[in-house]
């Protein structure tokens, strides 16, 4: 395991990362190119994602066209239980495959893109029978859209477990919980019912959370420390980028309510990780060397199994790959060590 490293997600063009002045593929519209020049060197390298997305766009285009065409318009006047609907269930299909085959291009249009989609299949399906919910989290981490994340997990925590929700009444709030404090204990998602998938990704958020405010405490101290701890602290100043940073309750802090702040969040940590293995024993050993899993994609499981497990670490490794300290927070924890960047 390599020490504190990430994998960034890329962006721009698809061979020299410029942003400017870029225009994306006309058939996969999610590779962005700066020069037809540069589209025609990557073309090689592209052509079978870009193929497998076509395709798969294609095929979701007709169906949804064939949906329109239909007398009954459900996509007017059904939206919000569309899984009720049988007429609809081949178009929700080809969402989900054409969802897949964006997965195959890694970079920040990409994952927009995943998100934009997995969150449209949510307003045609407010109770979610696809699932959509356990990859759109990882999604809005991934584009430091963490206060997002967390406010969408609670609502799903909370108000989705509800046994007097109705699903059916489209005037009901939904996924209305926003500006949550980031910084509250865990206790409503470990009591409560909730997906495996959240849990993981609830745990990076407060990975997350800790290390901005460690960079926050550290950057007051930095005279103090060695090369090698500003530079840690530095590259987590970076994740101050996320939009939870800007919570209230996490950009006022002052320096004694850090500290004991970083306690409480490593003391939350502990739990959700407790509440993960207790779940699934297989998924944080995995996470050290995904191996397989993360080009697994089990059509079927069953609560604690490896095939769950392959599929959490499929929707969600990604994610922790590009937090940087992230992994080998999470590698401690399992080896049973020090917490590497403990106070």
């Amino acid at each position: 395991m390599s020490s504190q490293q990430k994998v960034d997600l890329p962006s721009g063009c698809g061979i020299c990362g410029k942003n400017d002045g870029v225009r994306l593929c006309s058939a996969c519209k999610v590779v962005p190119y700066c020069s037809v020049e540069h589209q025609t060197t990557h073309r090689s390298a592209h052509k079978s994602d870009c193929n497998r997305i076509k395709k798969c766009l294609v095929n979701m285009q007709r169906e949804e066209k064939a949906l329109r065409e239909d007398p009954a318009d459900e996509l007017t006047n059904s939206v919000g239980h569309f899984w009720k609907i049988r007429s609809t269930r081949p178009y929700m299909h080809t969402r989900l495959d054409y969802r897949a085959a964006l997965t195959f291009v890694r970079n920040v249009e990409s994952v927009r893109a995943q998100l934009d989609h997995l969150q449209e299949n949510l307003r045609l399906c407010r109770s979610d029978n696809l699932g959509s919910r356990d990859l759109i989290p990882s999604l809005m981490v991934r584009l430091n859209q963490d206060q997002e994340c967390y406010d969408f997990m609670k609502w799903w925590a909370t108000s989705a477990n509800d046994n007097h929700y109705d699903w059916s009444n489209m005037s009901v709030p939904y996924l209305d919980i926003k500006h949550a404090n980031p910084l509250e204990q865990v206790d409503c998602f470990v009591k409560g019912s909730i997906d495996i998938a959240h849990l993981v990704t609830l745990t990076l958020v407060k990975i997350k959370l800790y290390f901005i405010l460690y960079a926050s405490y550290g950057a007051q101290a930095k005279l103090g420390m060695s090369d090698k701890q500003r530079a840690i602290v530095d590259e987590m100043m970076q994740l101050r980028n996320s939009s939870i940073a800007r919570h209230p309750n996490v950009a006022n802090l002052t320096s004694l309510e850090i500290a004991t702040q970083l306690d409480n969040l490593k003391a939350q940590i502990r739990t959700l990780y407790d509440a993960v293995n207790s779940m699934n024993p297989f998924v944080w050993p995995e996470f050290i060397d995904p191996d397989e899993s993360l080009n697994s994609a089990p059509s079927m499981y069953s609560p604690g199994s490896k095939e769950e497990m392959q599929a959490v670490t499929m929707w969600t490794w990604q994610s922790w790959n590009e937090t940087f300290g992230a992994l080998e927070f999470i590698y401690s924890v399992v080896k049973g060590q020090p917490v590497a960047f403990g106070l």
